[in-house]
């Protein structure tokens, strides 16, 4: 019968034990910087909501769709039917689009028949370490995209201030 630990310091006379020891390290450390750097903070259910409001900015869209913009209407976003707060205020202006032109400048010109739409919403959720959660699930940030659909119209919008 052979022994289990060889005088080389092999298992079973085959694997080496420091080897063993190495991949054990780098698999633990694996998951250390998996659980650090790739999972979202767990939100708790239990408490109370907390009621935060943010604006949204619509680019560019024609009048119809403004005109489908209401006060009260549930905003719900597109990929995971989250509810995303209610709208308080609608504000509509002629939209501005920027150009670049030949020599690194930028020039701005009106967009004809078109309309940036600021929609101000009023949310349930969770406010946990300064960020921002709808439903206390759907995590939310300023500058990101936000795909949602309302009764009326399903848009995509850029998340302009929160808070």
């Amino acid at each position: 019968m052979k022994k289990l630990v060889d005088e080389k310091g092999r298992l079973f006379g085959k694997v080496s034990l420091i080897d063993i020891f190495v991949i054990l390290f780098a698999l633990v450390l694996a998951v250390a910087v998996y659980l650090r750097f790739f999972t979202n903070e767990t939100t708790s259910l239990r408490g109370e909501n907390d009621t935060f409001t943010y604006t949204l900015r619509v680019n560019g869209v024609r009048s119809w769709t403004v005109d489908g913009f209401r006060e009260g209407d549930e905003l719900w976003d597109t990929d995971h039917d989250t509810y995303l707060g209610t709208i308080t205020k609608v504000e509509s202006a002629p939209a501005v689009w920027e150009y670049d032109l030949m020599d690194g400048s930028f020039k701005e010109a009106p967009a004809r028949d078109r309309y940036d739409v600021y929609l101000t919403v009023e949310a349930d959720g969770l406010i946990s370490n300064g960020r921002y959660y709808a439903s206390r699930t759907f995590e939310m940030g300023a500058n990101a995209t936000l795909y949602f659909y309302t009764k009326y119209c399903s848009v995509a919008a850029t998340i302009w201030t929160m808070g």
